[in-house]
């Protein structure tokens, strides 16, 4: 029975913990009254069950390895059934296959977000590929203008082609905390100063910057703690393990906390008195606007669309990528005054409840999903 709502397939390489998907996760509740919506992912499961209610079919198509190309004829075939009226890619390898698959079977509606800026695509061969296979995308989204204009002048995506639209954030999970509470949860006391990295155990994310850093810190706190949410992807056990090593042969043993994937990221944020992100880049920094929706000033590297969001000595602090120093100093002096971090926390909650609005980017999504299915039935 036809629902008179058409019918969209979102195409995603993983449904592992991380910016891209929790993002997904609040787009999607509000595309459900616009469209009937089945969902593709190639890789890990731990969020399935989330996506699960948020969609109206899933499946897995194990397209990630290295011959995931032998699946496109899967992929094809199940676009071709389910009869999509457009198809809406995220992450590398979904932008690709799922481009080729749908442009395929006669698909002419396909829309990418880049979510990033990515270092994998540096070489021109590897720009040069990705840009033959997905070359049929009619519309791509960049989540800050950092990334349109690096998909402008390193992938060749036209502008006139690009549509900035930025994540949006409920701020309800971030409202009317309690920082005693949360640091009673954690066993963390109340005058300790406690610094918060909610980010991948990967190369992209510099913990090794942060740990060489934080031992700066602690010559000057020698009680400041940091807490570390995450796990990783494309690093492997491997660089967690040495991320150890290094905290341990820096002194840390006993001042750093390894959290692994954490659900409560709200109330990881109510027990922080600073938020740090010491990428080397960022598409737009998912974890920046959560430390703002949640009072807290953000201490982080001025890279991709962080600057876009963070407005330095108002709304936090930015320091040059890689400059452990700059990341130190800065950490320290927002550590050593309170009324500093609460006026930079306040103007940070009012700046992401006006720019981060949820509605609003919900809104941008189902007008540009809306366009382009007229354009191409024109």
């Amino acid at each position: 029975m036809t629902t008179g709502r058409p019918r969209v397939l979102q195409v995603v390489t993983s449904l592992a913990v991380g910016g891209a998907q929790r993002h997904l996760l609040e787009l999607l509740p509000g595309l459900r009254g616009f469209a009937e919506i089945d969902l593709v992912y190639f890789r890990d499961h731990d969020l399935r069950s989330e996506f699960e209610a948020c969609v109206d079919g899933m499946s897995h198509i194990p397209m990630a390895g290295p011959f995931g190309a032998v699946h496109l004829p899967r992929l094809a075939a199940q676009i071709r059934r389910g009869r999509y009226a457009l198809v809406h890619t995220h992450l590398l390898r979904a932008d690709m296959y799922g481009a080729l698959a749908a442009r395929g079977i006669g698909i002419r509606a396909i829309v990418s977000t880049k979510h990033n800026i990515e270092a994998r695509l540096e070489s021109a061969s590897a720009r040069a590929l990705h840009a033959l296979a997905t070359r049929p995308t009619t519309r791509t989204i960049a989540i800050s203008e950092a990334v349109a204009r690096w998909a402008n002048q390193q992938l060749g995506v036209p502008r006139d082609r690009l549509e900035v639209i930025r994540y949006g954030l409920n701020p309800a999970p971030f409202t009317g905390l309690s920082r005693t509470a949360a640091r009673h949860e954690l066993g963390v006391e109340a005058d300790t100063p406690l610094v918060f990295c909610p980010a991948r155990l990967d190369p992209q994310k510099r913990h090794d910057v942060l740990l060489r850093a934080f031992a700066r810190v602690r010559q000057s706190l020698g009680n400041a703690q940091l807490l570390c949410a995450g796990e990783t992807q494309l690093g492997g056990p491997a660089y967690r393990t040495r991320l150890v090593q290094l905290s341990d042969d820096l002194g840390l043993r006993d001042a750093v906390r390894w959290l692994g994937v954490r659900s409560d990221i709200p109330n990881l944020m109510a027990a922080a008195d600073v938020v740090v992100l010491a990428s080397d880049w960022e598409g737009l920094g998912l974890v920046v606007m959560e430390a703002a929706m949640a009072s807290r000033p953000v201490v982080a590297t001025a890279v991709g669309g962080v600057p876009e969001i963070v407005e330095h000595n108002k709304t936090g602090l930015l320091v040059p990528q890689g400059d452990e120093q700059a990341l130190a100093s800065e950490l320290t002096a927002v550590l050593l005054d309170r009324e500093r971090r609460v006026r930079m926390g306040s103007g940070a909650r009012r700046h992401a409840t006006e720019a981060f609005d949820l509605e609003g980017m919900r809104a941008a999504t189902r007008a540009l999903y809306a366009s382009v299915i007229r354009d191409v039935a024109a």
